[in-house]
């Protein structure tokens, strides 16, 4: 490891949380409670007559797999929204599963637009869509064209930025393997040698801190 340099990795705009905290309460005024059967629960951003629906994630979280590989694509905790799009293409390459305990609401979409209008809300809107934009060419920045290395490093700064509850109650390992489906040998060598190192602390596969600036070059 190259230890006088350190990887340049960009990160998306924080979640605009005031923004979809606004949006969620105008779609309140008509949304409806959406059953789930716990954890693993699949979550349609259609109705049953095939109109598209806006889902609302108020407490708890959905997390994101990409149907064709099964690989997650996030978490994404609450205050949430989606479907925001309308675009039955994007969605269909995606597969929304609740977390257990997870509160959802719903809306048809064409409603929601409605209400957007009528509220003046086109901003907000704006803004939200900008920062999933974002998102969305994040990930895919991170995982086109990058290394192990680089990959691991922006999943371990991914996990230093989660709530220290949730963060250590998650593996280090899975996590990564989850989001990127690499090597099981290969990841476990970069976090020991991170480790070794003294750039991570890790106890029981959790990962505890970030101890130092990560090298440039492995």
């Amino acid at each position: 490891m190259d230890k006088n340099s350190v990887p340049d990795f960009s990160t998306p705009m924080s979640k605009p949380t005031e923004v979809i905290n606004k949006l969620i309460a105008a779609f309140r005024t008509e949304s409806t409670a959406i059953e789930t059967k716990g954890k693993g629960s699949v979550i349609d951003l259609q109705l049953a007559n095939g109109e598209p629906r806006v889902i609302l994630v108020l407490e708890g979280a959905l997390n994101i797999y990409r149907t064709a590989d099964n690989l997650r694509f996030v978490r994404a905790a609450a205050p949430n929204l989606f479907g925001m799009q309308g675009s039955p293409f994007r969605y269909s390459l995606y597969q929304f599963r609740s977390e257990k305990g997870a509160v959802l609401e719903s809306l048809p979409y064409s409603r929601a637009m409605e209400l957007v209008g009528e509220r003046r809300l086109f901003k907000e809107v704006l803004d939200f869509q900008t920062y999933l934009s974002d998102f969305l060419a994040y990930r895919t920045n991170l995982l086109i064209s990058k290394s192990t290395y680089q990959i691991v490093c922006a999943f371990l700064f991914e996990l230093e930025m989660m709530p220290p509850e949730q963060r250590l109650r998650t593996s280090v390992f899975n996590y990564i393997h989850e989001h990127t489906h690499l090597a099981r040998s290969g990841v476990m060598k970069i976090l020991s040698d991170l480790r070794q190192g003294e750039y991570i602390d890790i106890e029981n596969g959790k990962l505890i801190a970030i101890l130092k600036k990560f090298p440039r070059d492995y």
